[in-house]
């Protein structure tokens, strides 16, 4: 049953890392140039450098990406969470963060996590260089889940 239980996490696991390498190769993949532009009029280093991969992404990247890709950013956070919550149930055997997240903001829409992280960065010009994870964690996820960490599969603090 152990064996089992680990061979269907390792590939729910592989299967989910997969997907994500195709989705961020195809996410970064530029679209293809307009019949109006001639593909000679830009140089292909600028191309090249106009999409780059998001390493750690950014307030900044977060400005300057379109609405798509900043909901695929935070889809992609939401997916991960839900598959490892649902892999381990909201009392795992390791500790891990991803109950106090799906918890905090269960009940939001893609939107409205979007709404947020956006009305941060614009109210905060200053803090640009802040991820766009953290924002997620210090603005939705800590607030509800409380300053001090809860006790694992529990919502709430005393």
């Amino acid at each position: 049953m152990l064996i089992n239980r680990r061979f269907t996490t390792t590939l729910l696991s592989l299967g989910l890392a997969a997907g994500l390498v195709g989705w961020s190769t195809a996410q970064a993949a530029d679209p293809a140039p307009s019949a109006a532009k001639p593909a000679a009029s830009q140089p292909a280093q600028t191309e090249a450098s106009a999409k780059t991969e998001w390493r750690i992404p950014t307030g900044e990247h977060w400005s300057n990406a379109t609405e798509t890709e900043r909901r695929a950013y935070v889809l992609g956070i939401l997916n991960m969470a839900m598959v490892e919550y649902q892999l381990t149930g909201p009392n795992p055997k390791y500790r891990t963060n991803v109950p106090r997240l799906v918890n905090a903001l269960e009940g939001m829409t893609l939107p409205q996590i979007v709404e947020t992280v956006d009305a941060y960065y614009k109210a905060n010009p200053d803090k640009q260089q802040q991820r766009i994870i953290e924002v997620i964690w210090f603005q939705m996820v800590e607030p509800k889940a409380g300053a001090k960490p809860a006790k694992t599969g529990s919502s709430k603090t005393n």
